[in-house]
């Protein structure tokens, strides 16, 4: 009966060990371990972007609050309301088109490098399982198999630095 129990608890133990093997977590800048000088520039100016992006909305409320004061005098000085509106219509203007550049650099340049750093994971990953020995695709893996465990391990990764990292500023 004991040796049963003992049996169970090793296995429970190797379960454990390879569910913590599965689970590793990765260093954040080994995410970007695939990177090269222009995916680091990339980088640099999508965040910067998104600096400029997140920037935005305190301006914007300084702009409204401005307008709004604009408008609580309006009944005082009827003449210099239509002006003065008129130039903070002006600034939101402005605004929007510095907040659509922006937003549009953070996107495009993270989007852009993610691509090319899955790419180059996705040629490491091929060459890495072409290198392995020929019985381990006779016995273990399949053609569909290596294909679909590429395509789904850098769908992820990919997703991490295109979509979450700049999603974060």
């Amino acid at each position: 009966m004991s040796s049963n129990v003992e049996e169970d608890q090793k296995k429970n133990n190797e379960k454990e060990e390879d569910h913590q093997k599965k689970t590793q977590r990765v260093p954040f800048f080994k995410l970007f371990s695939f990177a090269d000088s222009l995916d680091w520039l990339l980088m640099a100016i999508g965040s910067i972007g998104a600096c400029v992006h997140g920037a935005s909305v305190p301006v914007f409320f300084i702009f409204f609050g401005k307008l709004v004061d604009v408008i609580g005098v309006a009944y005082l000085f009827p003449a210099s309301v239509s002006h003065k509106v008129a130039k903070y219509s002006l600034d939101f203007v402005y605004l929007s088109v510095v907040i659509l550049f922006s937003s549009w650099t953070e996107v495009a340049c993270w989007m852009y490098t993610g691509e090319r750093q899955a790419a180059k994971m996705r040629l490491a990953y091929l060459r890495s399982m072409l290198n392995q020995d020929i019985s381990l695709f006779d016995t273990e893996s399949s053609t569909g198999d290596v294909i679909t465990a590429i395509t789904s391990d850098i769908i992820v990764v990919q997703d991490a630095i295109s979509e979450k990292v700049w999603d974060s500023y």
